[in-house]
């Protein structure tokens, strides 16, 4: 059986796509993704020291494959991430757990401003979801903390400088919505201030503790950016040059609405807008509210492919929609 299928590799594409192996009973146990599609199904047929024990596995329980060709790697990321969410094979990790994906909403509508984390999406000020669900515990206990939401808390009963006036209820909230709507930095800001005031009192057990808040707090906020980004940009064109043509998406809030290949020469005789135009859809996409978590995977991988490559040309799109 193992020779058969390396037969079949052998005529496999050498072009961009998905792959989705299969196990004796039909059932698709892995899918990935290639650049190149014959290299990569290759490489699981070659004895490779390197292979992980979960690969050896899934070649043991290999007997046919199938493949989809697209014109793109973000094309066969894109998909390779719709087909994982429909099939759920057992050897895909990645975009397959989501039990671990957590929302964070901030309350306003009680006397005391709260921060509580969500599975589920709730009404305003919900955010998310994000992946890192074991870190939000510590995001809420910096930001509790800094702005004196959790008077039990140990460690702010500890440190708290009575002679630093506390935050109004309208800033605690303008700058906590900022950072999670806008990746306005102010939380961070004010923690450097903090940090700053408790090293020139000597307080340096305080200023430490402090600065390593505010490294783990700038981290969240750079790596959730993704989502603030989609929050942010209703429309927005992506070109992505291909050889002698260039493709072309239109997205709507970070997820891909349409696409369409020209050649270069078409492409140039237009602007993003008109471009835009040409593959709108007949009614405008609801306005998403809350990201579902199957949703966040898309943006996670469109945004870090446009970052890593910079022949992307992203723009947004201005009063787009009539």
């Amino acid at each position: 059986m193992k020779e058969q299928l390396k037969e079949r590799v052998k005529h496999l594409p050498l072009r961009p796509g998905v792959y989705l192996m299969k196990d004796k009973h039909g059932k698709i146990i892995y899918v990935g993704k290639a650049k190149k599609l014959r290299e990569r199904v290759a490489s699981y047929f070659i004895k490779n020291k390197q292979h992980s024990s979960k690969t050896i596995r899934l070649v043991q329980q290999l007997t046919d494959f199938d493949i989809i060709e697209v014109e793109s790697e973000l094309d066969a990321l894109l998909l390779e991430c719709r087909l994982i969410q429909n099939y759920r094979p057992i050897y895909n990790r990645q975009m397959n757990s989501f039990e671990k994906y957590r929302y964070i909403e901030i309350n306003t509508d009680t006397p005391k401003i709260s921060i509580v984390i969500r599975t589920v999406p709730m009404g305003k000020n919900c955010f998310g979801p994000f992946s890192t669900s074991r870190k939000l515990t510590e995001v809420k206990q910096i930001l509790d903390n800094l702005y004196g939401l959790n008077q039990n808390n140990y460690w702010q009963y500890s440190f708290l400088d009575p002679s630093i006036d506390s935050v109004d209820q309208d800033t605690v909230i303008s700058e906590l919505l900022g950072a999670f709507e806008k990746n306005n930095p102010l939380p961070q800001n004010r923690l450097e201030a903090k940090m700053i005031l408790a090293s020139e009192n000597q307080s340096f057990e305080k200023a430490l503790k402090l600065r390593e808040d505010w490294h783990f707090l700038t981290r969240f906020f750079n790596k959730n950016k993704k989502l603030v980004l989609a929050n942010q940009a209703d429309w927005q064109f992506l070109a992505l040059p291909l050889g002698s043509k260039i493709k072309y998406y239109l997205i709507y809030q970070g997820m891909v609405i349409n696409s369409r290949s020209l050649t270069k020469r078409t492409f140039a005789k237009y602007t993003p807008n008109e471009l835009a135009k040409k593959i709108l859809p007949a009614t405008k996409p609801e306005k998403i509210l809350h990201f579902s978590k199957d949703q966040v995977d898309f943006i996670n991988i469109l945004y870090s492919y446009i970052n890593q490559h910079k022949e992307c040309q992203l723009v947004d799109l201005t009063n787009f929609f009539p």
